[in-house]
């Protein structure tokens, strides 16, 4: 089983392009991931690792995902051989399935005109749960 979830921080705004033969619409980013550890300095290591979504989740990116932005990824692993000056190289990237968005934007209001990550407590003997 090929699976992956990553959560990190957009290195800079997704690129989009599209597939000419189908207009699929395709986004490429770089994610920051910092390790669960810590150097001996204390400092801790990151991670960068190159994303590629492909259809509504590109169009996703495209409309509301930008640099620095908390996400979610869920996806697969890609190696990808090509051959460059007579050598043979790899490159490694996760083709994501699924992207969520872990933050609202500053100021990102709700139809409703409320912050889509506020709520308020319900105190009624009515409610099942």
């Amino acid at each position: 089983m090929n699976s992956v979830v990553l959560i990190g921080r957009l290195t800079k705004d997704p690129e989009i392009r599209y597939i000419p033969t189908t207009g699929t619409p395709v986004a490429a980013f770089t994610l920051a991931i910092d390790r669960d550890y810590k150097n001996k300095d204390g400092s801790t290591t990151t991670d960068f690792i190159p994303v590629e979504l492909m259809g509504k989740p590109a169009e996703f990116c495209a409309n509301y995902i930008t640099k620095g932005r908390p996400v979610a990824i869920q996806g697969s692993i890609r190696i990808e051989k090509y051959e460059k000056d007579d050598e043979k190289r790899t490159f490694t990237k996760v083709v994501g399935k699924n992207i969520q968005a872990l933050d609202s934007k500053k100021g990102e209001k709700s139809e409703q005109g409320e912050s889509p990550a506020s709520f308020e407590a319900v105190d009624n003997d009515d409610v099942p749960f």
